[in-house]
């Protein structure tokens, strides 16, 4: 992600109506709070869900593009998109990202919908939600 960090705050609207900078910080901001959410949780409230969406994404590792809804703790504030801000959750990320190994293995993260995710699984998920905005910022700066 820090590649496209230094390419600055590039738009393209036909690809994304938000710029890299928005990607990178939504990212960061999803790497640094769900490993905090897998180290609250607590054993008896696994609660995970069998869905199609679940079973497509978690199967093909792919995020269709538009459909997904965020909660509002993981959205940027586009008024603080600085590269500096953005720096500073990159470490913050990197060492949560880090810790997960060493959570126990029923640590849980409550996906809006996918219900729980188990650390494997939760770190599946990580790797293609990042993947997910690699591309659109891959695609963005192809097109502009």
């Amino acid at each position: 992600m820090k590649h496209y960090l230094e390419k600055g705050n590039v738009l393209n609207t036909a690809v994304s109506k938000k710029g890299i900078y928005w990607h990178v910080d939504h990212c960061l901001r999803i790497l640094e709070s769900v490993p905090d959410d897998l180290r609250q949780s607590k054993k008896e409230d696994f609660a995970p869900k069998t869905n199609l969406f679940k079973l497509v994404i978690m199967t093909f590792k792919w995020i269709p593009r538009g459909k997904g809804i965020s909660p509002k703790r993981v959205l940027p504030d586009e008024a603080y998109l600085s590269k500096n801000e953005i720096e500073q959750r990159a470490d913050h990320a990197y060492h949560q990202v880090n810790s997960i190994a060493e959570l126990p293995e029923w640590s849980h993260f409550r996906h809006p919908f996918f219900g729980s995710l188990n650390r494997k699984e939760t770190v599946k998920f990580l790797k293609i939600h990042t993947n997910h905005h690699l591309k659109i910022m891959r695609d963005i700066l192809k097109g502009s």
